[in-house]
Parts: structure tokens; sequence; C-alpha cells
């Protein structure tokens, strides 16, 4: 067991520490300057080689510790044996001096401070001590010059009396400087069964070390020897820790992994239980870091988490938990933060990426977003990570660099979300999809001269849902494509049907939205739906987003030219809503521009006096790069006359008709 800073006062428990580093700390450094005073030299001369074999063997076992595999603890030492080893055969005060000696070659190798190395030699002296009174109700008193020589197979009962007294006065000891977060015997019964192995596998040795060392003339000589068993059991011990940490850490940035993580939830989730603190998890994603991968390369991708990952940890308090989640995502756990705390905590996360990182020469800058979860009474590990996983998700949504604190709405909306996409691949295979058309018209004749195709689901729960409703949770579970392909087959089967059956739908075209899920394939959808159907493709207007091409243009531009190449008309819908319109107009190969209803609702009234100079703009633009116009959202007489004053040429909204069902179609053209 370990204790990680000097002794300080527990605000709940502040007597047990410092009563037991006091008595500890005391009792055993005076009886090791008891044990020198009462050493002569004619002790020393009596134990004469042998305990020198001892002492150098000591020496070489504290330059290198077993250590056991575990995920939290201090190494066990090989000397341990061979001080049970002396006392077995002179007695307590040797044993003592042995003992102290190796611990402070131990502690001062491992730089370890004052405080806890005075802690050290006193309590491993009183486990000892202890364990030497067992000795003495046994009736065995050995002195340096009356050995206990004829250790034998009767003698086995009290050596491992012996092992059993100093195992559980020692974990006794060293669990009253338990952290501060737990108890007394949370932290013993922790300890209990790691250290009881680890401890029994060096102490059994100790009887074997002390019949070596004086049954026969110079057998002492062979003392050496011993140390191969235990040297095999530190090379076993050391192999299995580092296969461990394979397993328990991640391989780029040396950070706890998913499975370690989960443990440090757990056992933090359990101290918080006993003590009442609160456990607090923030779930950390990179934002644009596929940027840095797709532009500089994996490796530049590589440096620059583990840059991250250092100025992470730099940033979170000492005790907190920094663990790689996967690719450039992050979890910190914390215990016992306050609002405050957890403010100031987000701060610094945000100064340390705030500082551009380099990678090949070239300048990079990152930030994250950030989802926090704080533990309920019913919280455990995976519950904890879902719900900063979701809130991160909220922060990403909310535009990136931001921190979203969970709440229980945000669950309920999650688990909508996971019911949309399990009824979304029932829906595809059951036929509850269905499209209307909205008519798009021609504002100086009134004619209908196209319809845009739109997506409904008749959820047998829920009843008639829009695409607003389901179409995120198609996005995130890769169905937008299979839906897209879906819609636009099954607008271009209806639109032919109606061009062959109707005189006024001979030139009538289709529009159809697509996703951004659909572009790897689109030029074949498209192409295969034109072919399947008849329909020529200046019959088919493809509708797509700004967002869809935001972040990745140019492969959008080779899809969009190649079906512009074969007639397919393009256009920008809800245009006028992104932040970049005017350069992704001038790149994309389109034939129109819609603009979004909200420029189209202030016209004609006092709604919103700058609506209807940004409507003139749009129209002026477009006519001057010979670009179609379509208003979308026209509702009354009032925007219908600004819309013509202003020179759109196309409209559509509930001015004219809501979006139709297929079969009421003809009749609307007839009409």
């Amino acid at each position: 067991m370990s204790t990680t800073g000097p002794p300080r006062p527990s605000l709940w428990r502040p007597s047990l520490f410092a009563l037991i580093w006091q008595a500890a700390t005391w009792i055993g450094w005076a009886i090791v300057v008891l044990s020198v005073m009462r050493l002569s030299p004619a002790d020393l001369r009596a134990m004469g080689a042998p305990m020198l074999m001892i002492l150098a063997v000591v020496v070489l076992s504290e330059l290198r510790p077993i250590v056991m595999t575990r995920l939290v603890g201090n190494p066990v030492s090989i000397s341990l044996a061979f001080v049970f080893a002396a006392m077995y055969l002179w007695g307590l005060y040797p044993a003592v001096l042995v003992c102290a000696g190796s611990v402070l070659l131990s502690e001062n190798m491992q730089r370890k401070p004052v405080w806890k190395w005075l802690f050290n030699v006193g309590q491993y002296t009183c486990s000892i001590t202890a364990s030497w009174l067992v000795l003495v109700v046994a009736g065995i008193a050995p002195t340096p010059t009356s050995p206990h020589t004829d250790i034998s197979v009767t003698d086995i009962w009290w050596i491992i009396a012996s092992w059993i007294v100093y195992h559980l006065v020692n974990l006794a000891l060293v669990a009253g400087l338990a952290d501060e977060h737990t108890g007394w015997w949370e932290d013993f019964s922790d300890e209990f069964w790691f250290y009881t192995v680890s401890t029994l596998a060096v102490l059994a040795l100790s009887p074997l070390i002390a019949i070596v060392a004086i049954a026969y003339p110079q057998s002492w000589t062979l003392l050496p020897l011993l140390l191969l068993p235990l040297l095999a059991v530190q090379k076993a011990a050391e192999m299995s820790r580092q296969q461990e940490h394979r397993a328990l850490h991640d391989p780029l940035t040396g950070l706890p992994n998913r499975l370690l993580l989960t443990d440090r939830i757990e056992q933090a989730l359990a101290r918080s239980e006993r003590s009442g603190g609160e456990v607090m998890v923030m779930f950390l994603d990179l934002d644009l870091f596929k940027v840095v991968n797709d532009s500089l390369g994996h490796h530049a991708g590589d440096d620059l988490l583990m840059d991250v990952s250092q100025r992470l940890l730099g940033a979170i308090r000492s005790g907190d938990t920094l663990a790689r989640f996967g690719g450039d995502e992050f979890v910190i756990v914390c215990e016992a933060m306050a609002p405050p705390e957890m403010t100031a905590l987000s701060q610094r996360i945000a100064e340390a990426l705030r500082n551009p990182f380099t990678s090949q020469h070239r300048q990079v800058t990152v930030s994250a977003s950030v989802g926090v979860a704080v533990a309920g009474d019913d919280s455990d590990a995976q519950t904890l990570l879902r719900d900063a996983d979701i809130a991160m998700y909220r922060a990403k949504e909310a535009g990136r660099n931001q921190v979203v604190i969970f709440d229980e709405v945000m669950h309920r909306e999650a688990d909508v979300r996971l019911q949309d996409s399990l009824g979304l691949r029932r829906a595809l295979a059951g036929e509850e999809f269905t499209v209307a058309y909205q008519p798009i018209l021609e504002l100086s004749s009134g004619r209908t001269v196209g319809l845009e195709a739109l997506i409904r689901w008749n959820d047998p729960d829920r009843g008639l849902l829009y695409p607003d409703a389901f179409l995120p949770a198609a996005e995130e579970t890769g169905l937008a494509s299979a839906i897209g392909q879906w819609v636009l087959e099954t607008a271009l089967t209806d639109l032919a049907k109606w061009r062959a059956a109707e005189a006024v739908a001979a030139d009538l075209w289709v529009a159809v939205n697509f996703s951004p899920r659909q572009l790897p394939d689109l030029v074949e959808q498209v192409t295969q739906s034109l072919a399947v159907s008849g329909v020529p493709a200046k019959a088919v207007h493809l509708e797509i987003t700004e967002s869809a091409v935001m972040n990745d243009l140019e492969p959008v531009l080779t899809s969009l030219e190649s079906l512009r190449a074969a007639g397919v008309a393009l256009a920008v819908d809800d245009f006028g809503t992104g932040y970049s319109s005017l350069s992704y107009l001038k790149r994309l190969p389109v034939t129109s521009v819609k603009i979004d209803r909200s420029f189209v609702r202030g016209l004609g009234g006092a709604d919103d006096p700058f609506d209807r100079p940004i409507v003139d703009a749009i129209i002026r633009m477009a006519q001057s790069l010979h670009l179609e116009v379509i208003a979308e959202g026209v509702e009354n007489a009032e925007q219908l006359s600004a819309l013509r004053a202003l020179g759109a040429q196309y409209a559509q909204g509930f001015l004219w008709a809501p979006a139709l069902p297929a079969d009421e179609i003809p009749a609307w053209l007839a009409k």
C-alpha cells in the first residue's frame, strides 16, 4: 500500500492519521535505537560471516526489489526473507537493524520525503517486533551469542504465526495512512489478499535462509544461491506487470485505457459512497482532429495526441485520472470537485489547448468539446461514461469548443434517437416511409413546373413524422444513404408515371434532397434510378445544403460536376443561412438557389426590415450569375407580391399547397 503525500489532517478523520503516524514512528525508532545499544562487539563477532553475507545480499536485493503485478501498490522487497532469517537465528535486535538498513536504502533510492521514510522505518520495525513476540510466546529466545540453530519441522507453526502477525500489523499500520477519501477498514481489506500472497511468497524462503546460514561450516557462502528463486519470482512478476501495463494503458500516450478507466471510476464511486463526495466524469473530444490527420498525415495526428495528453495532464488536479478513451477522445475522472473547481478545470483545459501545437514545422490549433456527467445514487462507470458522451455530442452540436453538463432531458432524447435508429431499419424493410410532394410554381404564369419530394414516416407508435424528427438519427446510424436512395427511386418512379399520364406534366421536374452520406455513391445512384425510371436527367433537381459540403468540398465537387455533365440540375437549398454562402456558390456547379423561408417570412410586412434587402440582394446576385431563384415558405399574398416585385421566378409554400400525397398530385396538376 502507499500514501501519496505528506501527513495532512483529514476533514473527517484528523486523529487516526496523526495517531498512527506518531505512534509507529516514535515506537519503531525507539526500538531501532535500543537495538543499536544492545548489540555489543561480541554479538557482532558471534554472528560473523553469515551476517555479513546476509547484509550483502540485502543490499543487492534492495537494488532490484520485486514488483508484484497490481494496479497500484508498493514493491515487496526480497530482503524481507533475510530479515526474518536473521530474527529466527539471532533474535530481534539484529533483525531490526537489518530491516532498518534495507528500508533506508530503499527509501533513499526512491527519493521519498523525510516524513515517509521516518514512518516506514518505524512501521516495519513495529511489525518485526510484533512477529518476534510470537517467538517469545513459543519459548524461543535466540541471541547473537546463542543462536537458534535447530530449526525443524516442529517449528512450522510458530514460523507461520510470526508471518501472520507481521503481515497483519504491517497492513494495519499502513492502512492508517490511507487516502483521505477512504476509511481504515476499507483500505485494509482492499489491500489484504494481494499483499498476503506477495508477502508469503517472499517469507516462505526465510527458514531455508536461516538453515543455510549456519547449518554447516562455510555453508553461509551458499546464501547468494537463495537469491535465484527470488530473482525468478522477480522476473516473472516484472513480465506480468509489463503485460498488465500494456493491457491497461494506451500504447501511444501511456494514459490509462478504457479497462483501467472503468476500474478507476468504480473505485471512485465506492469511495464516494463511503465518504459522501461527488464523482465527476468529463468526456473530451478534439474538434476537427480529422482535418489534421487528413492534411498532415496520421503520424502528425499521433504527435498531436501525445502533446495534447501532456497538456491535459498538466491541467488536471493531483489525484484525478486522465485516460485516452479512443481516437481523439479523452476522459477525466475527478472526485470531491465543487462547481467552482469544475469551472476552473474547464478553463485550464481550454487554456492548455489554446496555444498552437507544432507538427512537421507547421502550427496546428485545436479545441475540445467537453461533456460533463456527475454521479447520482444509481450511477456506475458505464452510465457515467454514457452520460458524459451524450453531453459531449451536445457540445459539438452547440458549435464545438463548448462545455455541456448532462441532464436527464438529454438521456430521454438519446433514448428517442435509439428507438428511431431501430425503427428506421424496420421502416425501410416494412414500407413505413412515404413521399409527399410540394408544388413549385412559376410566378409569372402560376403554372406548376416542379415538385419537391419530401419524405414522411408513418411510425406505428407515433403516427406521421416529418424529416426533422428522424433524419438526424438516420445520419448517426448510417441509414441516411439508404433512405435517400429510396426517396430518389420513389420520386423518379412517380414522376415517370405522371409525365406519361398527364399532358400538363410533360415538362414536370422533381427536386430531391440528398444527404452527405450519399456522396460516395450519388452518381451511381442517380444514374441507375434514371435508367430504371426512364426519366430524362434534366427532370431531376438535386438539392444540397451548405452544411453538406462545408467540411470537405473537393469530393463533393467531383460528384456534382459529373452529375451536372449528365444533365442533372443542382440547387443550393436554404441559401443565405450558411456563413460562407458566396464562396461555395462560386465553386459549386449549381443551376439555382432556394431562398430560405426565414427571409421570405418578413416580406410584405413589418416583421423584419432587413429581410427585403437580403432577398433583393440574393435575387440580383443570382440573376447576374444566370441562376434561377426559388423562394421557399410563401404563405400569404403580401409575400407573393413582394417576390414578384423583386423579380423572383419560382416559389413554393402553403399559399398554394402543403406537401401532398402522391395520389393527390394528378388532381392538383389537372386543376
